[in-house]
Parts: structure tokens; C-alpha cells; sequence
């Protein structure tokens, strides 16, 4: 290999980013998911003081979840991870239906 081919290697593998970029993005990824758990169990948990269905956050909830385990199951060709995702992503659907026929 001359330079040249070796730079235009190293450009394709290295388009989203070097290695530590890519682990700080997967890290800051799961920071959010988890910032977004707890947040929504503490709204949840309001919710249910109140007497108020918590059916919105329940959903919101199980639709990130599931929409995580289905991405990553399609692309890293994961079966179980694939169910998972689509259980969960069942489990989002009934919630957002109880979420509508309380508001409606």
C-alpha cells in the first residue's frame, strides 16, 4: 500500500469520528436515556400521588426503550434483542392508547 491509500483508508474508517469520540457519544447516549428514566420515574411517581393516570410517561418510557433494543437488535442482527425491542414497543403502544382514551 502507498500513502495514499492508506490516508484514504484511514478517512473512510475514521468518518464518524476516532475511536474516543464514538465511545463518548455511546456514553453520552446512555447518560440521556438513563437522565430521561429517572425523570420520568420521578414524574411518574407525582402522578400516581396525584391520583393521575401515569399512562404518558409509562409510554414514553417503553417507546425509548423499545426503539433502543430493536435499533440495535436490526443492526447487529440480534433476534432476542429484535423481540425484545418489539415487545416493548407493543407494551409503548397499549400505554399510548390508555394515554388517549383518558385525555379523550
Amino acid at each position: 500500500m502507498n500513502k495514499e491509500e492508506i490516508l484514504s483508508k484511514s478517512k473512510k474508517e475514521n468518518i464518524y469520528g476516532d475511536e474516543y469520540e464514538r465511545i463518548v457519544r455511546t456514553r453520552r447516549d446512555a447518560f440521556s436515556v438513563w437522565g430521561f428514566l429517572i425523570l420520568g420515574i420521578a414524574i411518574m411517581t407525582i402522578k400516581l400521588f396525584r391520583t393521575q393516570s401515569p399512562a404518558d410517561i409509562i409510554c414514553m418510557m417503553f417507546c425509548t426503550s423499545g426503539l433502543g433494543f430493536a435499533y440495535e437488535g436490526i443492526h447487529l442482527k440480534k433476534k432476542w434483542q429484535i423481540i425484545a425491542g418489539s415487545v416493548l414497543l407493543l407494551c409503548a403502544a397499549y400505554f399510548f392508547y390508555k394515554f388517549c382514551m383518558g385525555v379523550f
